[in-house]
């Protein structure tokens, strides 16, 4: 096991399947699909990063990736997997779309469905929808659940958790020129420091934790990372999903459940970071999202916390949280409650006190039942939020400590973010979310 999984916002690519699957790249399969009532399994792996070789092992690896678990039939449910992996660096790759089957003799077979050219990127709202419309309208089926890994950051703005100086360098303009942007820096605590430095240069685990989706692009000598933010993500989904599985960094903040809550039942989320092998035994995913007549979640997220909880020293890290979307709106509707009566005590908010999930001095993620206990809020207050979260979450789970570099004392399962404890800039971003729209966390 190496560490972890960096979350950007933004979404997934990966999977070439050549190596431990059969696989013939010339033979498309055009047969009619089998039958409706079914179910549709889609990984979504973004892997054209750091963590390309991760995700390509949780895809092929004959030990600890998905061909020594549970592989359909092909007249059963259906198992797909769209995967762009970076390979030879970051020489540019196609990417695929694939289903994965055995055959009656017991052979796994990796049927390639439709190649996306070298210029596509993963990451990127317009393939996410093509990739969606083509499962559907390839295998109607009686529900569709999907998987994505890459790299993450949450709500944050593409770019500004790995390099938070040079992101507020480069947009300093923007909060000048808006009055609202003006009026959020008078709150009571004074601004954290905005960390310095590349990420690369500065994280000892780099590279070894995941993302919402990341791209490297190579342009002239240089590389950009490409990602999507929550509403582009949401925007890109076509249809209702029984439940979407984030294998990524900082999915679990509220503004992320909340911005994807019309979009699936269920969500599977984790406030921090994940380690780069990923949240979920490979081996055993498959048996519990399709080999049942319905989708064991709750099982799933017991089993992939227990997979970490069971390790010792740095590795003995994870943070777990399964929501059921339809408790959302009473979730925004009470934390809008307190948000205005606590209003003052949050603008100054003791954030040395309050649980975090973050390193590197990157104060954008705070536990959400914890910012409130630290502002005050009466205890009727705690009470009613404690029974809206519970009202979303099905199973939650974390470690006393993550990476040996902070410890977990506190955990509700959603972080939020801290406009005491971010940036002018942070604060205009935020508004642009939903969350925000419905709780009037930044006026």
């Amino acid at each position: 096991m190496n560490i972890i999984r960096t979350i950007t916002r933004f979404l997934a690519a990966a999977l070439v399947m050549t190596a431990a699957f059969g696989c013939d790249k010339n033979r498309h399969n055009t047969e009619e699909p089998e039958s409706a009532d079914r179910k549709v399994l889609l990984f979504y792996e973004c892997g054209f990063n750091n963590l390309g070789d991760y995700i390509k092992s949780n895809m092929e690896s004959p030990n600890r990736g998905l061909p020594s678990g549970y592989i359909p039939e092909k007249g059963e449910d259906v198992l797909l997997v769209y995967s762009r992996i970076a390979e030879n660096g970051h020489t540019p790759v196609n990417s695929y779309l694939r289903r994965i089957y055995k055959t009656s003799k017991g052979k796994v077979i990796s049927d390639t469905l439709k190649v996306f050219g070298k210029e596509t990127i993963a990451a990127s709202p317009s393939t996410l929808s093509a990739v969606l419309t083509l499962v559907k309208e390839k295998f109607p089926a009686k529900g569709y659940g999907m998987v994505v890994s890459s790299h993450g950051s949450g709500w944050l703005p593409a770019g500004y958790y790995y390099s938070p100086s040079r992101f507020e360098n480069a947009h300093k303009g923007e909060v000048g020129t808006s009055r609202q942007g003006i009026a959020a820096q008078s709150v009571g605590h004074p601004r954290l420091p905005v960390p310095e430095g590349d990420l690369p240069d500065t994280d000892p685990f780099y590279g070894m934790t995941r993302s919402i989706g990341q791209d490297y692009i190579y342009i002239k000598g240089s590389y950009y990372g490409h990602e999507m933010s929550v509403s582009e993500f949401a925007d890109a989904i076509p249809y209702h999903l029984d439940y979407l599985l984030f294998d990524m960094c900082f999915s679990g903040g509220v503004e992320v459940a909340y911005g994807l809550k019309d979009k699936a039942d269920y969500l599977g989320l984790s406030p921090a970071e994940v380690l780069a092998d990923g949240m979920f035994n490979y081996t055993k995913i498959t048996s519990f999202l399709l080999n049942r007549e319905t989708p064991d979640l709750e099982g799933l997220f017991k089993d992939s916390f227990e997979m970490y909880d069971k390790q010792s020293g740095a590795y003995r890290s994870s943070t777990v949280n399964l929501v059921r979307t339809s408790g959302l709106d009473n979730l925004a509707s009470v934390c809008a409650r307190m948000i205005n009566e606590y209003s003052d005590t949050l603008a100054d908010a003791p954030v040395d006190d309050i649980q975090g999930y973050y390193r590197q001095g990157r104060h954008y993620f705070y536990d959400l039942v914890d910012i409130f206990e630290k502002c005050g809020a009466s205890k009727a207050d705690l009470e009613d939020l404690d029974k809206a979260v519970d009202g979303c979450v099905i199973y939650k789970n974390s470690t006393g400590q993550f990476l040996e570099d902070y410890d977990i004392k506190a955990y509700s399962g959603f972080s939020m973010y801290l406009p005491c404890a971010g940036t002018p800039l942070l604060d205009l971003y935020y508004r642009k979310e939903v969350w925000n729209n419905a709780t009037r966390l930044v006026k």
